[in-house]
Formats: C-alpha cells, sequence, structure tokens
C-alpha cells in the first residue's frame, strides 16, 4: 500500500507541474464581448482553436490534480 501512495504521490506532482505551465502560457481571456472578432465567436459557429483545447485541458488536469491530491492525503 505504501508503494501506490508514493507512486500516486510522484504522478500527482507530475501532474501539478504540467497544470502550472499550462495556466502560465495561457493569455487572458478578460477582453470580453468588445474584443475584435468577439462577435464572430458569439453569434457564428467557430472552430475550436488552441486556446480553446488549452482551457479544457487546464481544466481536466486542474481536477485530477484535486483528486488525487485527496486520494493521497486520505489513503491509509
Amino acid at each position: 500500500m505504501e508503494i501506490l501512495k508514493i507512486i500516486l504521490t510522484w504522478v500527482d506532482m507530475l501532474i501539478m507541474a504540467a497544470f502550472i505551465g499550462l495556466v502560465a502560457i495561457q493569455t487572458s481571456r478578460s477582453e470580453g464581448i468588445f474584443s475584435p472578432g468577439a462577435s464572430d465567436s458569439m453569434f457564428g459557429k467557430a472552430k475550436p482553436g488552441f486556446e480553446d483545447n488549452l482551457s479544457r485541458l487546464t481544466l481536466i488536469l486542474a481536477v485530477t490534480m484535486f483528486a488525487l491530491t485527496a486520494i493521497v492525503t486520505y489513503m491509509p
């Protein structure tokens, strides 16, 4: 059981490093609807771009990191 805890701890640390890296390279989305081209993305069917995929991956890594941290913390 101790080996599993060590492995999960290392996986959690790797996911945390990847999560921090993804957050660091993302651009801000605080422009809102007044940025150029915002109406195209609001009313048109825009294809998901690199930023959208990066945002989705960041969310997945955040949830995974949270779950792994909880598992490792409360593991006997």
